[in-house]
């Protein structure tokens, strides 16, 4: 039976009420020193062209330790990892122009800790960070319903935020290992196919609808954005009311994400179904000719939907697989031949050769499932040859000849001293 692991993050909120001055101010120091930490060392990334952590915490180590001796190390050992990867990710955008010459600043206030650097109580909700000179910081912190769910798991990072508003917050990264069946060709499954408006999942048996409408609430958010940018003069508050708009629409989205991947594997797990089959939809990121179906396929995140759902189901010990989602509409799943548009209804398909008329939708998902059994028997006939075909080479020292004496007396023997596979010539 196969484990996997599945990581989740939580984001907590820290109690500062009942905290007192000399601890806040402690914490201030710790965001001030790493912010220093992490500009230094992209600074010296930049002028050797460094993307590597690993060579920038051989460079600049010690350096830091004598700069800083009374920060706790591991801080360092984050810091480059953070640096590196601002650098790195600088270096990505300056190749796609998406950003000016010059070098990048580190200005936000997070302090990425790994497990050497907090303790998590999950019972009490309470965290430990590691301070100057050895010290600990205890903090509560402020949760809900939501997060005991993560009470059985393993915290293995986090992240610290400090806003502008002054409050704190800890992004913490959990991780659990799930058991999660076989993947074979007698199991039964649940095809999920994701439109621009509608989540399509059944099988051979059965096919349902849920109506998400995320292309309809794109662009309204769209074209709200489009109306701000042009009636805002002020900067910063065209700049607030966006975030607060991009907010909102994320917030939706996400909802109806959940809601769909919880209806999806309850029927799952009502047919008794251990595997979830989903389409493979990066093959669809290359742009196409009309602009506004460049734009809405953009803001169309099925991305952030397959790893919701992908999650959720590990989480229910259920499988998910990937299979192509090639032409998964536009093939006949009882023939194979191509299909046709009905010209009556732009949604109905119609085979020409077997006479199959049917939602283009429900189409796609009994491709899907087809898809996945063709894929498990091909693995099953692959490994069933591999184990029945063979193939003795001897042994791996090569054969002695034979000696002149037993060349001339006796030919056939030979064979003997070589190997029941040996011919004479």
């Amino acid at each position: 039976m196969p484990v996997e692991a599945v990581r989740l993050t939580a984001r907590f909120k820290v109690n500062l009420t009942d905290v007192e001055e000399a601890v806040i101010s402690e914490i201030y120091r710790l965001f001030e020193e790493y912010q220093k930490i992490v500009n230094e060392l992209i600074e010296y990334a930049h002028s050797r062209g460094i993307t590597s952590p690993r060579i920038l915490w051989y460079a600049k180590y010690h350096e830091l330790r004598q700069k800083y001796p009374t920060i706790p190390s591991h801080y360092i050992y984050t810091a480059c990892r953070l640096a590196a990867s601002i650098y790195k990710s600088f270096i990505g955008m300056r190749k796609l122009r998406m950003c000016k010459g010059g070098k990048p600043t580190f200005k936000g206030q997070l302090i990425w800790l790994d497990d050497h650097l907090f303790k998590l109580d999950v019972k009490g909700w309470r965290i430990s960070i590691a301070a100057h000179e050895g010290g600990w910081i205890a903090l509560r912190l402020l949760h809900g319903r939501y997060h005991d769910k993560f009470r059985g798991m393993m915290p293995s990072e986090a992240r610290l935020v400090l806003k502008e508003d002054g409050n704190l917050y800890l992004n913490v990264a959990f991780h659990q290992k799930v058991n999660l069946p076989e993947i074979s060709a007698e199991a039964k499954v649940v095809a999920v196919d994701v439109n621009e408006n509608t989540i399509v999942y059944g099988n051979d048996d059965f096919v349902e609808r849920f109506e998400t409408d995320e292309g309809i609430i794109r662009t309204r958010y769209f074209l709200k954005r489009r109306r701000i940018q042009s009636r805002i003069r002020g900067r910063q508050l065209r700049k607030e009311v966006l975030e607060k708009y991009r907010g909102r629409e994320w917030r939706r989205i996400r909802e109806i994400y959940y809601k769909a991947a919880k209806e999806i594997i309850s029927r799952a797990k009502e047919i008794g179904a251990t595997a979830i089959v989903i389409e493979d939809l990066e093959v669809y990121k290359k742009s196409v000719g009309s602009r506004e179906l460049n734009g809405r396929l953009h803001r169309w995140s099925y991305g952030r939907f397959q790893q919701i759902l992908e999650y959720q189901a590990k989480l229910h010990g259920i499988n998910v697989k990937c299979v192509d989602p090639r032409n998964t509409s536009r093939t006949c799943p009882v023939c194979g031949s191509k299909l046709s548009l009905n010209p009556n209804r732009c949604r109905l398909m119609r085979c020409k050769r077997c006479g199959l008329e049917e939602d283009r939708d429900v189409i796609a998902v009994k491709n899907l499932t087809h898809r996945y059994y063709k894929e498990c028997m091909s693995i099953e006939n692959l490994q069933n040859s591999l184990n029945c075909c063979q193939i003795d080479v001897g042994s791996s020292r090569s054969p002695r000849k034979p000696s002149n004496e037993m060349r001339r007396e006796d030919p056939a023997s030979w064979k003997l001293t070589l190997g029941q596979n040996a011919t004479l010539i």
